[in-house]
């Protein structure tokens, strides 16, 4: 695919996040019920909306989300590693960035533009597997006893469960209720990019080697585990696309939010987040370059 076409797939994303950033530098105010709008109202809406515009089978569905948590294994262990040879091993916190990829923010609006509705109906339930181990795996790192249980506290797990229904059993929602589900989670792409611009303006680099380490781990190491994933399962075409796209993201914001929210490291990792999204500005392109 030409260059060009390229930019004109990362440009409007990467303009939304800028938008979000500059924003930031005029208007301060709390992405608490930003975060909970999308939490509660518009991701649900969009799980739901997704699952029902293509139709998928069930094997497709577990392959997807086991690729997902292949990678997320994988960084987990390169973390390990990476830490025991520096000697590091008490630093918890360094796991959530370089485990839980930007499958949301960035993702979706990538994987719509590049692949169209059905590639984003594809990162929908790349996105809910990694969510689901994010909000039970990911809680319980930051938090400790007691955060498996946070999942089902979530909308997330219910729009999976009711969008799964509608599509296997190809129930048809009434004309207005789709629609109004359509609107609702057409918000959250844009909520979801200006959120992690805005986040980033308050976000600084520390801890500089670690932080390099963390964005090698999750980009790279995320890329060559969703590769070899894909290989193991021979899953190929557009889901091998999306898997390789999404496990190539950079860290989460929502990582920053369990780390401060829990008091873990959320320095180190909310370094790492802001260098892997900075990083991600010049890996992007090209693996979209390769990928299409």
């Amino acid at each position: 695919m030409p260059i060009l076409n390229i930019l004109s797939i990362v440009f409007p994303v990467f303009s939304i996040i800028g938008i979000g950033y500059l924003f930031a530098r005029f208007k301060k105010l709390s992405l608490e019920p930003v975060i909970d709008i999308l939490l509660y109202i518009t991701i649900p809406s969009l799980i739901v909306s997704s699952l029902v515009k293509k139709k998928f089978i069930f094997g497709e569905i577990m392959t997807v989300s086991l690729a997902a948590l292949i990678v997320m294994a994988g960084t987990g262990i390169m973390s390990f590693v990476y830490l025991k040879i520096i000697n590091k091993k008490e630093l918890r916190g360094f796991y959530l960035p370089t485990m839980f990829m930007n499958s949301g923010n960035m993702a979706f609006p990538l994987a719509l533009l590049a692949f169209g509705e059905e590639g984003l109906a594809v990162a929908v339930i790349y996105y809910v597997a990694v969510s689901i181990m994010v909000y039970s795996l990911g809680i319980h790192i930051a938090k400790g006893k007691g955060g498996f249980y946070e999942i089902f506290k979530l909308p997330l797990i219910y729009a999976t469960t009711i969008g799964m229904i509608l599509n296997f059993t190809e129930i048809t929602l009434p004309k207005s209720m789709l629609l109004t589900v359509d609107m609702l989670g057409a918000a959250t792409i844009p909520l979801m990019l200006i959120s992690l611009g805005y986040q980033l303006h308050s976000t600084h680099i520390t801890s500089f080697g670690m932080s390099i380490s963390g964005t090698v781990i999750r980009i790279f190491g995320g890329t060559m585990l969703a590769y070899f994933a894909t290989m193991l399962f021979s899953i190929g075409g557009l889901e091998q696309n999306i898997i390789i796209l999404s496990s190539s993201m950079p860290s989460a914001v929502i990582n920053f939010i369990m780390s401060y929210k829990y008091k873990l490291d959320y320095s180190l990792v909310a370094s790492v987040i802001a260098l892997s999204t900075i990083v991600s500005l010049f890996t992007t392109p090209i693996l979209l370059y390769l990928l299409m």
